[in-house]
């Protein structure tokens, strides 16, 4: 296995849209406490050099924005997915697969008249993406497998394999358009290098949800990070609090909303480090022990959280990545020493009296010999 190296990021709306949704799948704050072993980096031929024991020792390259390619008009597209190296990677350089972070710059366009209709190039920061996501479309996912870091790839999508019948008009792309993608792979890491921007926030089903969410842009977050949107006033939370919250939970991977008590409809309660959860008093991944302390009660903040104090290398798939870094904002609603009541158990429901007989408190009072 390799080293730890740089990972990717994302940009401009449009050219994200070409990276088909994730479904969204809600996800429990549970504590985990999953820390990787980091490796030194050393440098070589401008990339990050690491030793796996298969030959590969450049994760990195620099990144060549001012040196947008130009997309010739017309190639001839097969039936599937084929790919032509532009430029070829470094001696030694590491291939993409499933178990890193990419980070790449790219630029789409039809392959019938050079249109483009997507570019990284002009962004502040490249994109990060995962392959086996669910993040690309089919095209690109086999387009990209095994490409080099430092490599340019010409890949060339049949509409099969990009947007079939369909299309995207979100795109300004029609119906059966073959396409065509030019890209450079800057760097392959364990954990994203850059965080996505949000692609969407939908809106909630109670009021006060946040509208937009500012991303960590370069580097993705090393330790946790709060700031102060909103400030409160009330008492502040300490390790040992119980507090009362809505939340937004959004992957620096994706840049996709995973979760959110203001679309679940209610707050919840957590438990820092050391207070025992309940039943009605949810544990918290360490991030937020650390995120919350000191914060008091009514205020608005954002916690950005390393994967480390998160979810760690496993992730949550398919909302949290592997080795994915987190981004909350919180409105702290209640701040407590004490956890909160249980909740009353439900009451035994009486058993129905049989036809002419009479329960405890229906009894008929009769006489002896009485009809």
């Amino acid at each position: 296995m390799s080293c730890t190296a740089p990972s990717p990021a994302v940009s401009v709306a449009a050219r994200r849209r070409n990276l088909p949704r994730n479904a969204r799948a809600a996800v429990a704050l549970l504590a985990l406490v999953l820390v990787l072993g980091a490796c030194g980096d050393d440098t070589e031929l401008g990339g990050t050099v690491v030793k796996d024991g298969l030959g590969c020792t450049i994760t990195s390259a620099e990144r060549n924005a001012g040196d947008v390619p130009v997309i010739a008009k017309g190639p001839e597209v097969a039936d599937v997915t084929t790919t032509d190296d532009l430029t070829p990677g470094e001696k030694k350089a590491c291939t993409a697969d499933g178990s890193k972070f990419l980070t790449v710059d790219l630029i789409g366009a039809t392959a019938t008249d050079g249109t483009v209709f997507n570019t990284t190039y002009n962004d502040p920061q490249p994109l990060t993406l995962r392959l086996g996501q669910g993040q690309l479309i089919a095209g690109l996912e086999k387009g990209l497998d095994e490409m080099q870091v430092g490599a340019r790839r010409q890949v060339l999508v049949p509409a099969a394999e990009a947007y079939g019948a369909d299309g995207d008009l979100a795109l300004g792309l029609g119906p059966d358009q073959d396409l065509v993608f030019v890209v450079d792979l800057i760097s392959l890491s364990e954990s994203p290098e850059f965080c996505n921007p949000v692609t969407s926030l939908p809106e909630g089903t109670v009021g006060g949800k946040p509208t937009a969410i500012a991303m960590p842009s370069k580097p993705a977050v090393d330790e946790v990070k709060t700031t102060v949107i909103s400030p409160g006033s009330g008492a502040e939370a300490a390790k040992d609090s119980y507090l009362t919250v809505d939340y937004v939970g959004v992957s620096c991977a994706t840049g996709a909303q995973f979760d959110s008590s203001w679309d679940n409809g209610a707050p919840i309660t957590v438990a820092l480090s050391d207070a025992e959860p309940t039943a009605t008093a949810f544990s918290v991944i360490p991030g937020w022990t650390e995120g919350m302390i000191g914060q008091k009660e009514g205020s608005l903040i954002q916690i950005d959280i390393p994967f480390e104090q998160a979810y760690g290398s496993a992730g949550r798939p398919p909302s949290i990545l592997p080795s994915d870094p987190l981004t909350f904002v919180v409105q702290i609603i209640l701040v407590n020493d004490e956890p909160p009541a249980e909740p009353e158990p439900p009451a035994e429901a009486e058993p129905e009296a049989e036809a002419g007989a009479s329960t405890t408190t229906t009894a008929v009072a009769t006489t002896e010999g009485e009809g």
